[in-house]
């Protein structure tokens, strides 16, 4: 195990505290983190708001920031936004950076919410992510945007773009989710199934394996490198209903007949994929989450300008990794940055 020396999530309350409109407080993440809430309109699981995190280089560094686009990153399913490295890299590539954590999910997250990371439509999160660029269109206006999206937050964006025909100048897809795993063959009797479950109870839970070889592979009290917060990344995924996987299946189907997206796309993903209900070693090099293969063959139904980036012994959060295919994922988004931005 690797255990860290001093947790500091250990520290972080189990539910973020919310904050005035406009207001911006200091995130448990630390130095140079702040984060706002963003009230939403009432879905049915008060209280309904998000939270969109803000990195900004401090002292001597700050001085000398003069960002020349902005990027806003949007986590994947039970998850939230933990990593700094990710903020920094972006900083030092000279990009403002911002992440949302989606209604109930991390700093999003309220003790009052009985099934953390419900929606039963995708396109819910239209209104956080108008909230999102709007408070960054009014701190950078005019620069160009970059979205990153990393498994579901991949999905997500993807149909968000297709949808709203909103100007943006690149997107990073970190192992997107554009396909049910194992076998698009699954879908369509899988979506019928789970459309008739949801109009009688979108809400109901599905009985779906609970492993926690995921969390283990990237947790610092496992066998990973990250210090994770024991609410807002359980050891355990948040529990599956009717309602969200058949929206996120509905998704999928949308992504199968392709998107035309007109932008410049960078997605990356491990080479390979490892299945298992226990853990084992191969998870620490493989996506343990999704079809790494199936990806990278949906991936070109999204657009005409598709980088695919194949990362030798990555994990599904690429940019979680061990610190070698870490290392590749960055040096080559680095590559492809200053292609997108122009």
């Amino acid at each position: 195990m690797r255990h860290v020396s001093a947790s500091p999530t250990r520290q972080w309350p189990d539910f973020a505290k919310s904050t005035d409109p406009g207001q911006w407080v200091d995130d448990p993440l630390g130095d140079g983190f702040s984060y706002t809430t963003l009230p939403l309109r009432d879905d049915g699981d008060a209280p309904t708001l998000a939270t969109l995190v803000r990195y900004r280089s401090t002292g001597f560094k700050r001085l000398l920031d003069r960002p020349r686009a902005v990027v806003l990153s949007v986590h994947g399913w039970s998850d939230y936004f933990y990593n700094p490295e990710l903020a920094h890299f972006y900083a030092g590539q000279h990009v403002a950076f911002y992440a949302l954590d989606l209604r109930r999910f991390g700093r999003s997250l309220r003790v009052e919410h009985e099934l953390p990371g419900f929606v039963s439509d995708l396109r819910i999160y239209d209104e956080e992510l108008a909230a999102a660029l709007e408070i960054i269109e009014a701190e950078h206006p005019g620069l160009p945007l970059v979205l990153h999206g990393h498994s579901l937050g991949g999905l997500v964006l993807c149909l968000w773009l297709a949808r709203t025909g909103l100007s943006a100048t690149g997107l990073v897809l970190n192992s997107p989710w554009l396909e049910f795993q194992g076998t698009a063959f699954l879908r369509a009797p899988m979506k019928g199934l789970l459309e008739a479950m949801a109009r009688g109870n979108p809400r109901r839970k599905l009985r779906l394996p609970e492993v926690d070889t995921y969390w283990r592979s990237m947790s610092a009290e496992g066998e990973g490198w990250w210090d994770l917060h024991r609410v807002w990344r359980p050891m355990k995924a948040f529990p599956a209903t009717a309602g969200w996987l058949s929206t996120v299946l509905e998704g999928h189907a949308v992504i199968a007949k392709g998107l035309a997206l007109e932008l410049p796309i960078f997605v990356a993903t491990s080479k390979r994929t490892h299945f298992s209900l226990q853990y084992a070693s191969d998870i620490q090099s493989t996506d343990s989450v999704i079809d790494a293969v199936q990806t990278r063959a949906r991936a070109l139904h999204l657009g005409s300008l598709v980088t695919l980036c194949t990362i030798e012994s990555a994990m599904h959060d690429v940019f979680a990794s061990a610190p070698e295919p870490r290392a590749e994922a960055y040096r080559s988004l680095s590559r492809w940055l200053p292609m997108a931005l122009g």
